[in-house]
């Protein structure tokens, strides 16, 4: 149970996408670590004593030389990033791929943006609601909220998906697929112990 939230950055100048994010987003502090700490600013603990909670931006580039990858927090709102993205990959000339998976509720979102234009945008939403005026059953359900660009996807499922319908696609495996249909891979060979990363903080 868990969220995970990866966005590659098809890029191989780790730097340049750093700058980027601080032309966009008010940074503070910058510390490198061995292990992914995603609450490392949002929290007060022994390595950070501020009681401001701001947000942890984990940056790296341990699985392939040519995509750098971006944790962002989305705290619940996942088009947040989307005009950051799309004018850095104007920048960059270059492309992202967003994914998300809530595990607790379902909820996911893809995205990929390509030189400047959103060029996919899928998102499963989680709805509950439960009528106190009688005794039907609560309404409960993952349902396509958002499938903006899906024709042009090379996965059959997500091509097929259509607003307001039921749907149960997005889980950890299935983002992978979709970063694999878009051309990234985890290439780079890298043993998981030796990964490093980049934690940036988002000033509130």
């Amino acid at each position: 149970m868990g969220t995970f939230s990866q966005t590659n950055i098809k890029c191989k100048d780790l730097n340049a996408v750093i700058g980027r994010l601080k032309k966009y987003l008010p940074i503070g502090r910058e510390i490198w670590l061995d292990t992914r700490k995603e609450w490392f600013y949002n929290l007060p603990h022994e390595e950070n004593s501020s009681v401001e909670r701001n947000i942890t931006i984990i940056v790296s580039q341990n699985q392939n030389k040519d995509w750098v990858e971006v944790e962002f927090d989305f705290n619940g709102n996942l088009y947040f990033y989307d005009e950051i993205l799309r004018r850095i990959s104007k920048e960059l000339e270059s492309e992202i791929l967003l994914g998300y998976y809530q595990s607790t509720d379902g909820e996911g979102r893809l995205a990929k943006f390509k030189n400047g234009q959103l060029e996919l945008s899928f998102y499963e939403k989680y709805f509950y609601y439960q009528s106190n005026g009688d005794n039907s059953p609560p309404i409960d359900r993952i349902y396509v909220a958002d499938n903006f660009g899906v024709a042009h996807s090379a996965i059959e499922s997500l091509k097929k998906a259509k607003l307001g319908e039921h749907s149960y696609l997005t889980d950890h495996e299935f983002i992978y697929e979709y970063y694999k249909s878009e051309g990234w891979k985890n290439d780079l060979g890298k043993d998981y112990f030796d990964w490093t990363y980049l934690h940036l903080e988002q000033i509130k």
